[in-house]
């Protein structure tokens, strides 16, 4: 009924309100508030369609909004004609404080057709609100009366909920000890997570169309075999630690990944690498760490003859590698050697670079750790080794041999070191961490946790893109949903909203164009970020993207409203809910509803029916005579 109910909408924004329904209906349990928002960006899209009012209902009912379910409700029934939500909207009366009027619903409820799960629903309300004024035995007869009435074949739920709620009763006059059997004598149920799953209906036009941006069925620590983790902004930032970096990291390892921490610092050792990490609660040793220090002296070894001499510019992280290799470390051009190593070393003067110029104007061999222009530090971004690299570049007209990233070379001894063979690349900066894993052919996963921002990746370029985005390292223990191309060529990953790029590269979000600062879910930012690849490769331009914060899916923060639609008079349809209850507390409630319901089935001449779990007045009288004749017996005996 509900993809019937949808169908009459059109393309996009059919697909926009499946969604939403789709996360209310999942979160109704979970976070009431955020079915709520998404129950109602629905209702703003489709508020004449009867399964989105529904939702409407079920999630303001959920979230404690007890008089907005009741017009909610009735809403509903005035569009299908019929008893729907019964139970919902009685116990909305008991919600405020009005336990006669829900009484009033249910024995005025037609029960005729009514599923058995319903009318169950309803057993469950009335003896609510038969123990909320004081009626507990009561409450405690229409409870039995229902078991009683129950075919052998009722699923076991059911039953459980409504010997769960005579224990209530039982306990609440007194009688503990028959509580305690009864609950006893519960059936075991199975949880069934399962809901009312419309991402069917909403997948149904997802073409073949793939993106860069990838998603795998198992956490990531399970698909690949050892991750590259960069140092800084990845795994710490300078001396302060990343929040669930290092706990992400132990619990990949835990799970069976191998772990190198790759990184382009030529200054620190791997001893003094890995005994940062461990004071900020990372499991790492000296031997997983590979610095740009150990990947340059790797490429020298294919390039000059071992024991040769080499004037190395650097700390001694650099100087140590070259030791450990046979090479000779000199200091002067005078020394003749057949190599110059370039490394970052914060005390560098011009005496130092200018002596690095003599030995390369002289034939020596020029070889660089990194080529990165910054390097981040808690005032800013200072120079980088690649800035200071240039000025000897630039005095020599000799570019350097570089090491580290993005060159390929790094990622695939870093694999080797730990003995991996089937790697992902993680980190934060895209034109280092992730170019070259994309030069190296390796998967990567990128993380908002230092450099390059949500909007830097949206806006990647070609050769720069990841394959897995995440908010911090927890990305590593988690799965990742694909991301899907619709054929009205939208986006969509996960539960993200519905992502798509206009003609003039304006990014949108369920219609929303994203023209100032907005916070999104991560599963929205994977879908933008896979609409505009998608538009940078075909259309050969850049999207429009602004500032964008990332929140996790669960977060209200990151729902992006939708625009009302003209044609949805809101007002006058709780105009015309509220007008109708107050006909109902008037004239007696319902009775035109249920004629136009009888109508609508063809039970014109049907005779009036009353639900069978629930006894009339004069019945729970004769009933409690006899449980009182019964007490007065047992006190005789």
């Amino acid at each position: 009924m509900a993809l019937r109910s949808l169908s009459t909408l059109s393309g996009v924004n059919r697909d926009i309100v499946a969604r939403h329904l789709v996360m209310a209906g999942q979160l109704i349990d979970l976070d009431p508030e955020q079915a709520y928002a998404h129950a109602q960006a629905a209702a703003k899209r489709a508020g004449r369609v009867d399964v989105v009012r529904e939702a409407a209902a079920l999630t303001a009912y959920a979230s404690g909004r007890y008089e907005e379910a009741l017009r909610e409700v009735r809403a509903v029934r005035r569009m299908r004609g019929d008893n729907s939500l019964r139970a919902v909207e009685a116990d909305a009366e008991r919600g405020m404080g009005r336990p006669e009027k829900a009484i009033q619903i249910i024995d005025e409820t037609e029960t005729k057709g009514m599923e058995l799960s319903e009318q169950v629903e309803l057993v469950l309300v009335s003896s609510g609100a038969r123990a909320d004024l004081g009626q507990n035995e009561v409450g405690l007869l229409i409870v039995d009366e229902a078991l009683a009435a129950l075919p052998e074949d009722t699923d076991p739920a059911l039953v459980m909920r409504l010997m769960s709620v005579k224990a209530d009763r039982l306990r609440e006059i007194g009688r503990d000890e028959e509580a305690d059997q009864v609950e006893a004598e519960m059936p075991e149920v199975v949880e069934d997570p399962e809901i009312l799953d419309l991402s069917l209906y909403a997948d149904a036009d997802v073409d073949k169309k793939t993106s860069p941006l990838r998603g795998t069925e198992e956490a990531l620590c399970a698909t690949y075999d050892v991750a590259l983790l960069d140092l800084d902004g990845t795994a710490y930032q300078g001396k302060e630690p990343i929040e669930h970096a290092a706990q992400a990291t132990n619990e990949a390892q835990d799970a069976g990944m191998l772990v190198a921490y790759v990184t382009n610092n030529a200054m620190r050792t791997p001893a003094a690498i890995a005994e940062h990490l461990r004071e900020l609660g990372f499991d790492a040793a000296p031997e997983a760490v590979m610095t740009s220090s150990m990947d340059v002296t790797a490429l020298m070894a294919e390039e000059i003859e071992d024991g040769s001499k080499v004037l190395v510019i650097g700390a001694q992280g650099l100087r140590e590698p070259i030791e450990a290799a046979g090479y000779t470390v000199v200091e002067s051009a005078d020394d003749e050697p057949a190599a110059v190593v370039q490394g970052l070393d914060k005390s560098l003067d011009w005496a130092t670079l200018s002596e690095a110029a003599f030995a390369i104007q002289r034939g020596a061999k020029f070889f660089a750790t990194n080529l990165d222009s910054t390097l981040p530090v808690e005032r800013g971004f200072a120079l980088g080794n690649g800035a200071l690299v240039r000025a000897v570049q630039h005095a020599t007209g000799v570019r350097p041999t570089a090491a580290g990233k993005p060159e390929a070379g790094i990622y695939h001894r870093g694999a080797a070191l730990v003995g991996g063979t089937n790697p992902l690349a993680v980190g934060d900066r895209l034109n280092t961490d992730i170019a070259g894993a994309v030069t190296a052919g390796i998967p990567s996963l990128h993380v908002l946790t230092g450099v390059s921002s949500a909007r830097d990746v949206i806006c990647a370029q070609r050769g720069q893109r990841p394959t897995y985005l995440a908010l911090d390292m927890r990305g590593l223990n988690e799965s990742h949903p694909r991301p899907k191309h619709h054929r009205d060529g939208t986006w969509t990953c996960g539960v993200s909203q519905v992502a798509k790029v206009l003609r003039d590269g304006t990014l949108t979000v369920d219609g929303v164009a994203l023209t100032s600062e907005v916070t999104v879910t991560l599963d929205t930012y994977r879908a933008l970020a896979a609409a505009a690849w998608e538009y940078a490769m075909e259309q050969r331009a850049d999207v429009t993207c602004p500032e964008i914060t990332v929140v996790d899916n669960d977060d209200p923060a990151g729902m992006v409203v939708a625009p009302e639609e003209p044609e949805v008079d809101e007002t006058m349809l709780e105009a015309e809910a509220e007008a109708e209850a107050e006909a109902d507390d008037a004239d007696g409630f319902g009775d035109a509803d249920m004629e136009l319901g009888a109508h609508a089935d063809g039970l014109d001449d049907a005779p009036e029916e009353t639900l069978t779990f629930l006894p009339g007045e004069e019945e729970l009288e004769e009933l409690l005579g006899d449980i009182s004749d019964m007490d007065d017996i047992v006190e005789d005996n």
